[in-house]
């Protein structure tokens, strides 16, 4: 079901002036590369290239069959296909080691577009707007500038040379997305600054949910029914903002589990 689609179920408007959401995208690939050769692609590949906004004498980032990473510089594009050619071989990845979901309550004030931009820079695969209860309903929305979330996406993934898109999903309640597929995982957790300071668990995800909540936190209802599905993580003894929290919770998942590990490449 499409974000509209279910939108118009649950009684949403359909947003006025785009999408709220919008399907990933993996890494670009080509079977093979060679530094300073051109190379030419068809129609599947030139397509993703326009959603990603990559205009002719722009840079991409694109990998070969042996998952070696490139930047090549876009020569012709055209929806039948188009020419660039490989000019750095990057050094590492810049795709995330592990799968991350970022859940994260609908702020207030436009953060979510800070939200949105950070964390594809921070290498989500899927970013899931909650409404909770103390987040902005559903009717706020277009005052939150929903409908410019998906282009956050591209331009963040262009600006930090991901060759993949994170998901954006429709915003959705808690209670509809822990029941969802969406929500299995390795290792789900929820920040949270009134649990008892706990130890992070000691296991090797590849599949991680990470919560957040607004201003205000989750209410004592949610924080009891998360606590059922996820773990109650606590990051220091200062209350954060909810966007801060955001940053800080996601660069601890990857300094843990991810790949800002220094012997994790």
């Amino acid at each position: 079901m499409s974000g509209y689609d279910a939108q118009r179920r649950h009684g949403q408007p359909r947003p006025a002036h785009g999408r709220y959401d919008a399907p990933g995208d993996p890494p670009l690939t080509v079977p093979s590369l060679e530094l300073e050769v051109p190379f030419v692609f068809d129609g599947a590949l030139a397509r993703r290239l326009l959603r990603r906004e990559v205009n002719p004498k722009e840079a991409f980032t694109v990998r070969n069959d042996a998952g070696a990473y490139f930047r090549a510089s876009l020569k012709e594009l055209g929806t039948d296909g188009g020419e660039a050619i490989p000019y750095e071989r990057m050094p590492r990845s810049p795709e995330p080691a592990v799968e991350i979901t970022l859940a994260c309550a609908v702020l207030a004030r436009q953060r979510m577009i800070f939200v949105v931009q950070k964390a594809t820079e921070l290498g989500v695969a899927r970013i899931v707007p909650l409404f909770t209860e103390y987040a902005v309903p559903p009717h706020g929305l277009e005052h939150e500038k929903a409908h410019a979330w998906p282009g956050q996406v591209i331009r963040a993934a262009k600006q930090c040379r991901r060759s993949s898109l994170p998901e954006l999903c429709a915003p959705m309640p808690l209670a509809a997305f822990l029941a969802s597929p969406a929500a299995g995982a390795d290792l789900s957790l929820f920040l949270d600054d009134r649990s008892v300071e706990t130890p992070a668990p000691a296991v090797t995800p590849r599949r991680i949910i990470l919560f957040v909540g607004p201003e205000g936190g989750f209410s004592d209802t949610e924080r009891e029914y998360l606590k059922d599905r996820a773990f109650p993580w606590v990051l220091g003894g200062r209350v954060l903002r909810a966007e801060t929290a955001v940053l800080a919770g996601l660069t601890a998942v990857q300094l843990t589990w991810g790949d800002f590990h220094e012997d994790r490449g």
